[in-house]
């Protein structure tokens, strides 16, 4: 197995444990609900201001949607990203 495909399957088992831990925590009502941690949870919130002084909407938009989803989302997507490039990388 490559370094990518190895990466990959890591972040897609981190990703794992994190949303199992989030249902965990609901099943045992800690209070935190269903909601689900983002990056905005793990850093300052006005560490991402400069998203929203950028002038193309597009990007402006798409910035959010990342910061903003649940970072078990996040984990699973780049883990899959990296097996697929992992894939089509001659050895």
């Amino acid at each position: 197995m490559s370094k990518g495909a190895i990466s990959g399957l890591l972040l897609i088992v981190v990703g794992g444990v994190i949303l199992l831990f989030q249902q965990l925590g609901n099943l045992m009502g800690t209070g935190r609900g269903a909601e689900a941690l983002c990056l905005v949870d793990l850093f300052d919130p006005s560490a991402f201001d400069w998203i929203d002084s950028m002038t193309f909407l597009g990007i402006n938009n798409l910035l959010d949607t990342i910061v903003l989803a649940p970072l078990y989302m996040l984990l699973f997507f780049l883990g899959a990203v990296l097996l697929i490039i992992s894939g089509f990388k001659k050895n």
